[in-house]
């Protein structure tokens, strides 16, 4: 697990209890209006100036990995659209990875050629990237229909819980911060999938938090990771410390 997640510290994860509500897009306890997450889509006319000027963003790599992780999670714990959480998360990944290696530390495919010497850093991206590519893609660079069908016919939401993983791991060590909801899917992952840890690392904790999560149907494991989620918004000490990124999941347009 990436080390120094604020969560760990500041939800007692050896002994407290999941908590109880519902994680929703953007409330007014998240720092929201309240109404963001069930507006209409806007469909009127607008002047092109005018577009301009309210569109006008200041971004750089950083948010634009942020945007992109954060929306794909939103989407994924409302279970909405695994198609587009998978192509926001791979934008994310591969932007993440990147801004990780700038600050100098090791992003997780580094952990994998590591782990399995025998590939390649191109072998890695063609399997990280191949339901991205068949998403995303019609035709081959010659211009011929591409025929992903396979691909398309294997495809689950489970993919994205890997996908989803590695881009907020990258992140974390290029930033140093995670948001709530990141922080408590990290855990989930792991209680998940605990053959992913070291074997140096005692699941247990993680475990314990969530705990038979694989004996559970997909519905109910995202259910109890939304309601750690919405005991973690709830916790002072941990929307204050420094390694939480306390904003919305969903960043407005400003």
């Amino acid at each position: 697990m990436p080390p120094g997640l604020a969560i760990e510290a500041h939800l007692g994860l050896a002994d407290r209890g999941r908590g109880a509500g519902a994680w929703t897009f953007l409330t007014s306890s998240e720092g929201g209006d309240g109404e963001r997450g069930h507006a209409s889509l806007y469909t009127g006319q607008v002047p092109g100036s005018t577009l301009v000027a309210e569109m006008k963003m200041n971004l750089d790599k950083t948010q634009v990995a942020r945007r992109h992780l954060g929306i794909a999670l939103a989407l994924f714990l409302n279970d909405l659209d695994p198609v587009s959480v998978h192509t926001l998360a791979c934008a994310g990944c591969e932007v993440a990875e990147h801004l990780t290696r700038k600050a100098g530390a090791e992003p997780f495919s580094t952990h994998v050629l590591a782990t399995f010497p025998s590939l390649d850093i191109q072998k890695i991206r063609r399997l990280q990237n191949q339901y991205w590519n068949a998403f995303k893609h019609a035709t081959t660079q010659d211009g011929v229909e591409r025929d992903d069908q396979e691909l398309l016919d294997r495809f689950d939401d489970d993919t994205n819980n890997h996908t989803l993983f590695i881009g907020w791991h990258d992140y974390m060590l290029a930033t140093g911060t995670l948001p709530p909801e990141a922080q408590a899917f990290q855990m989930w992952y792991f209680a998940l999938y605990p053959d992913k840890l070291n074997p140096d690392v005692d699941s247990t904790p993680y475990e314990r938090v969530f705990p038979n999560l694989k004996e559970k149907s997909a519905p109910e494991r995202k259910k109890m990771l939304r309601d750690w989620i919405a005991s973690a918004r709830n916790d002072l000490n941990l929307m204050a410390d420094p390694r939480t990124d306390a904003r919305p999941l969903i960043l407005p347009a400003e």
